[in-house]
């Protein structure tokens, strides 16, 4: 199945808060994944559906409340954490706080509110992996992280999965994402930017103008290669040491 769209799990044990949260969610164009109403439940889903990012309500049913819980998810994978109190007191925020959330809402909040949360999750998050943060204090286009890159289209942050991306295409200070299913995303970053920050191994300049997935690739011409959907792609006489070796280490 192919994602896009930033998927995001809920832990909320009030009915009417976890069906607002969806209603909200959907009107900013991201995916809920799931809504947990108690820690134990948000763990399993956790695991089933690797969120991107978890809003999290501290106060919570059972034994477990929401601080305890984002210890237990962050000790399984690194993930941006939003929490959310309709009681906030200084002895929470400080347990909260220990934890390294990445935003702080207070019920009630609006689709605005949340929206601004989410991008100020996500760009923090990514600012704690090392990206250099964005003048203009948003997630920078072109961002990896998560498992994929993060674009710009429409208003709306996309998320691009890696495994989807068959090629990179430059054009000019922008790049071309082409996925395996025929689709075209766009980031606003120059093609060197954006493959100095692909993980090591999993990507290979092929020309000046193009990055291709290693594991696309299934036949190597002496100009040429062909990758996954026999798309073809130029192949620089500079470059093909750099791909033979990548198609060496796939075995």
């Amino acid at each position: 199945m192919l994602h896009t769209t930033i998927r995001i799990l809920a832990v909320e044990d009030d009915p009417v808060q976890a069906l607002s949260v969806g209603i909200l969610l959907r009107s900013l164009g991201y995916e809920l994944v799931g809504v947990a109403p108690t820690a134990e439940e948000a763990l399993v889903r956790f695991e089933e559906e690797q969120p991107d990012l978890v809003l999290l309500d501290i106060n919570l049913a059972g034994d477990r409340d929401g601080v305890e819980l984002a210890h237990a998810l962050i000790q399984r994978r690194p993930v941006p954490l939003i929490f959310v109190t309709a009681y906030p007191d200084n002895d929470t925020f400080a347990r909260a706080r220990k934890v390294g959330p990445f935003a702080f809402l207070g019920k009630p909040y609006n689709g605005l509110l949340l929206g601004h949360s989410i991008e100020l999750a996500l760009q923090h998050f990514a600012t704690a992996l090392g990206l250099p943060p964005d003048p203009g204090a948003q997630l920078p286009d072109g961002a990896v992280l998560l498992g994929g890159v993060f674009v710009r289209e429409g208003g709306r942050l996309l998320k691009i999965r890696l495994a989807e991306v068959l090629l990179i295409e430059a054009d000019n200070a922008h790049c071309h994402l082409h996925t395996a299913a025929g689709r075209r995303h766009t980031a606003r970053v120059a093609l060197k930017d954006l493959e100095e920050r692909l993980p090591a191994g999993a990507f290979v300049r092929a020309h000046r103008s193009f990055v291709v997935a290693a594991g696309a690739i299934v036949a190597v011409a002496y100009e040429t290669l062909t990758l996954t959907g026999d798309r073809a792609v130029p192949l620089g006489r500079t470059y093909r040491p750099a791909v033979l070796a990548a198609l060496a280490r796939l075995g």
